[in-house]
């Protein structure tokens, strides 16, 4: 059962996979038809695992992860500056399909993984949904959510971890700095003078991450607690700076590979042999990551669906326009399902998210639906919780198969300034450190990245005022438990596949990181650094 283990987004992987095979068998056409060459020694058939991406090596941080993973709508590091990188298939001077077929060029060449020391057995068919849970809960749910207890009930959680995460001096001033903030603005910045002289973004993990954190906090005693201004080099950056960027962030760590693959896997289990099959994924960008999932499931044993079709509610960082840049994301999926051999179709929905109803979505009977929602949903959070119920009351009412959702593990939404800071910054903190370890302190492209994907980010996170100025709003697991529970939802433990496949992704950065996997109560599992989770994904049906 390799296709359980395809490689979540690995476009250009598979691509290259799939036109080898089919060049392959043109020469062996060719050569059949040229007598004065030798006929060609008659191969055996591939092994299941070579005709899936299940064998690529998924450690590899670099060569086993090809340059195809900046095509992604970024997992870490969305911003203001993510408008110009998904703008980029609709760019004038940008040729998608020729930087696709480059990329195909520069892919490596499979081999054997580590995968097979693991055994599969067939998964077990999905479980029948349970019986409708009372809609009473949900309707009657209060115009906002408790505060959350503790987000991680680990051992460094977001009240603790600032004491561990944060016990660098230059940090313990900007916790300082922090808290002055509030009662005495003056003497904040006076002690906030001192923290700026000596943080640096080309030190170690402490100082990079004052260097942003201090910058965000001035800009807000410089505005009074007002919203700051955005000028135009702080939201826009250039379109191959941010290519790069992408890139490296990727090269560098497992993130968006964990939250893909992790998601990828819950919705094949959950379709099983299904024939018709509807993904409903809200936020897509570039849409790539679901090619692996075309992938497996046109090699499943059960052979592959009539139908597979993708229905795409687009990121809020495509801008007001995004229907030319769906049509490409269109494009590339269709020509991949083609060459699959597969019945596909995409259908883009460009109304407002908050405008949409189940009219809208066309599910037909005999659909099994899945609905993913990665790094989408806390762009609604708010001082209210109506508009994120909203949007999950509308899945809910698609009777999903399953509902994948994955999101950042740090509390930043219904926080004070000060408690939110401090959450901020432990939570920085070792996403920096994760950074440190894989790049050399000296890397420009390192810089370059952490500015362009982290500086404006820590910036609206704790920068500009309250209220509906803060636009950069996250919550942790245990919050996201009780939305999804209030609208009717209720967990799916993730498999021992997912589970196996995301421990195989990390088994070559363990040998060099810090990197784990961490499960948190009832069914959520996070890729942690130092134990501390980061990112985490969960299904629910």
């Amino acid at each position: 059962m390799a296709y359980m283990c395809a490689d979540s987004g690995n476009l250009m992987a598979i691509a290259q996979q799939v036109i080898q095979q089919q060049q392959q068998q043109q020469q062996h056409h060719q050569q059949r038809h040229h007598h004065h060459l030798a006929p060609p020694m008659p191969s055996a058939p591939a092994p299941p695992h070579a005709q899936i991406p299940a064998s690529l090596p998924y450690g590899g941080a670099s060569a086993g992860w090809p340059q195809a993973e900046h095509f992604f709508s970024d997992v870490f590091g969305a911003s203001a500056a993510d408008a110009v990188f998904s703008d980029l298939a609709t760019a004038a001077d940008f040729d998608s399909d020729g930087w696709m077929e480059s990329l195909i060029g520069d892919a490596p060449v499979f081999q054997d993984s580590d995968l097979d020391r693991l055994i599969f057995t067939t998964p077990p068919p999905p479980v029948p949904p349970p019986a409708e849970p009372a809609a009473a809960q949900a309707e009657n749910a209060p115009a906002s959510l408790p505060l959350a207890a503790a987000t991680t009930p680990v051992a460094c959680s977001p009240a603790s971890s600032s004491d561990t995460s944060c016990s660098a001096p230059i940090l313990q001033s900007l916790l300082a700095c922090s808290r002055a903030a509030a009662a005495n603005s003056g003497l904040a910045a006076t002690e906030l003078a001192k923290v700026r002289a000596v943080a640096t973004d080309s030190g170690d993990p402490a100082e990079r991450v004052a260097f942003y954190f201090s910058d965000a906090l001035a800009r807000r005693l410089a505005c009074g607690g007002a919203a700051s201004p955005v000028t135009a080099a702080d939201a826009r950056f250039a379109a191959d700076e941010l290519t790069l960027c992408y890139k490296t962030l990727n090269d560098a760590c497992p993130y968006s590979k964990f939250a893909h693959l992790t998601a990828n896997q819950a919705i094949l289990e959950a379709t099983g042999a299904a024939t018709k099959i509807h993904i409903v994924d809200f936020g897509i960008v570039q849409g790539i990551q679901w090619a692996a999932l075309l992938q497996a499931l046109a090699t499943r044993p059960e052979g592959k669906p009539s139908r597979i079709r993708i229905s795409g509610v687009p990121s809020p960082f495509l801008g007001p326009e995004p229907a030319a840049s769906l049509a490409a994301t269109s494009a590339r999926l269709r020509d991949f399902a083609k060459l699959l051999g597969v019945d596909f179709e995409f259908v883009p929905l460009l109304r407002p998210v908050d405008e949409l109803d189940q009219s809208d979505f066309l599910i037909e009977p005999d659909e099994v639906v899945a609905v993913n929602f990665m790094l989408q949903l806390y762009h609604l959070l708010g001082d209210s919780d109506e508009p994120v119920r909203r949007v999950l009351r509308l899945a809910k009412s698609l009777h999903p198969a399953v509902v994948t959702l994955g999101e950042y593990e740090v509390s930043l939404n219904r926080a004070g300034f000060v408690d939110r800071f401090a959450n901020a910054l432990s939570y920085y903190r070792l996403v920096f450190e994760s950074l440190d370890v894989a790049m050399a302190r000296d890397s420009q492209e390192r810089v370059m990245m952490e500015r362009c994907m982290f500086g404006e980010r820590i910036r609206r996170a704790v920068g500009p005022g309250e209220g509906a100025d803060r636009t950069d709003r996250m919550a942790g697991s245990s919050e996201w438990q009780t939305l999804m529970e209030w609208c009717g939802f209720e967990p799916v433990r993730l498999s021992n596949y997912a589970m196996s496949q995301a421990d195989l992704l990390l088994w070559n950065y363990d040998s060099k990181y810090k990197y784990s996997l961490v499960e948190l109560q009832p069914a959520f599992l996070s890729l942690a650094w130092e134990k501390r989770p980061l990112l985490t994904v969960s299904a629910w049906r």
